[in-house]
């Protein structure tokens, strides 16, 4: 570690460490909202923007052999298809004429895309479909109907110090600029956001069942949260929040799928949101992979959680080469040991033990899903999302990061510790 890095460390432990012995409490994890339109055939073609075709059945989760969680109806998996809207046609044509048969279809006007839901009946697979889309619809792709569930883990303790912003009660943005937050939903009314600009709305069925507010609001207050005392002040404070909520609760499992995540990232697009946090993780998905590569070339600055499995895993979205991928660390600048690894990496941020928004107060908690806000409060205070690119922003972060673990760029911190300052 550069003798820069080893200063920085010695001084924070001597302010951090003692912070360790305080006492931890999970928040409930949770996300869901106020639902959207709700047409109920699916040949009806969708219409304004979040338009959604049909009613959905009932949710089970089940595992692939990758243990890749998708959405399943009558015991079979879904499958979701991406293509443009003139495509749309040939493609729905040439699927259920293969057996298929068409659920529901959501328009995303801002990315061009029409998204459909298809039960494959067992007469088709994700590559002889790709197959059939191909020869039809050559523009359009097809993959399992994943789910993707919250970055958070278990609770451990401290952070605005760790990342230099030494008063965040304070510490305010220099212009304002709205961020964007796809999540469960977000309690604007928590002590934390009251005096903060929060607009929420839901991309969600109306018989989607809503979890807990305590995930959405700890990660809104951590970028935008206004407190005084600096407790539980945000690292972009001034800055607007547009909260998306497109997390369900099935039995345990709270999770969204692609096309509610899809359909959140293009609402904020729409709304001319560009800064847009991502605390969640889940598989590759090739719907998934184009929806996150329109995005960034509509000038979408997009941050992730790299998920909490604990292993070498290029968890989506994070993996996506458009999006910034986040890990956690500690107070003693050590990687949660839950947290996703991997080349895909490029910053760390504090994320074990941060005292975090819960209830009407506040409590201890752990995961990646803590330390990617960080990161995005502070790509906010440079500029992201008021026309600063992606590619600058990496260049920022990069010269000013703590470097981490070995010399230079590594699988586990990446380029090091994101730092920022009023």
């Amino acid at each position: 570690m550069p003798h820069i890095a080893r200063l920085l460390t010695l001084l924070f432990l001597a302010v951090a460490v003692p912070q360790m012995a305080l006492a931890q409490t999970n928040p409930d994890d949770g996300p869901g909202e106020t639902p959207g339109d709700d047409p109920t055939n699916p040949e009806t073609p969708a219409g304004a923007e979040g338009d959604h075709g049909g009613s959905e059945p009932a949710i089970r989760h089940v595992a692939d052999p990758f243990n890749r969680y998708a959405r399943v109806r009558f015991n079979a998996p879904e499958y979701i298809v991406s293509g443009p809207i003139a495509q749309f046609d040939a493609s729905r044509a040439a699927l259920t004429g293969g057996g298929a048969t068409l659920l529901r279809y959501r328009d995303l006007p801002a990315l061009g895309l029409r998204i459909a839901i298809y039960d494959f009946n067992g007469s088709l697979n994700q590559v002889t479909a790709q197959a059939v889309l191909d020869a039809n619809a050559p523009d359009s792709h097809v993959g399992l109907h994943n789910l993707y569930a919250l970055a958070q883990g278990r609770p451990r303790v401290y952070a605005a110090s760790m990342v230099g912003i030494s008063d965040p009660g304070t510490c305010t943005l220099g212009r304002r600029l709205t961020i964007g937050l796809i999540d469960g939903p977000v309690d604007a009314g928590h002590p934390a956001l009251a005096g903060a600009t929060v607009t929420s709305e839901s991309v969600l069925y109306p018989d989607d069942r809503a979890p807990t507010a305590s995930h959405g609001t700890a990660v809104a207050a951590l970028m935008v949260g206004v407190d005084p005392e600096g407790v539980l002040g945000g690292l972009a404070r001034g800055a607007n929040l547009h909260a998306i909520s497109a997390f369900s609760r099935s039995g345990s499992n709270t999770d969204a799928d692609v096309e509610r995540i899809a359909a959140a990232i293009d609402r904020l697009l729409a709304r001319n949101v560009r800064l847009i946090n991502m605390s969640f993780a889940g598989p590759e998905n090739p719907v998934m992979e184009e929806v996150l590569t329109l995005a960034a070339a509509r000038g979408a600055v997009m941050i992730a959680a790299a998920g909490n499995d604990g292993r070498e895993r290029a968890a989506y979205p994070a993996a996506h080469p458009d999006v910034i991928a986040v890990t956690a660390v500690d107070a003693a600048f050590r990687r949660y040991r839950a947290a996703n690894f991997g080349d895909h990496i490029e910053f760390a941020a504090p994320g074990v033990d941060l005292y975090v928004a819960d209830g009407q107060g506040g409590s201890y908690a752990s995961g990646t899903s803590y330390a990617a806000p960080i990161v995005t409060a502070l790509a906010a205070r440079l500029g992201a999302g008021g026309g600063l690119s992606v590619a600058a922003l990496r260049e920022r972060m990069r010269s000013s990061a703590v470097d981490l673990g070995p010399s230079g760029f590594d699988a586990e911190y990446g380029w090091g510790l994101v730092r920022g300052g009023c």
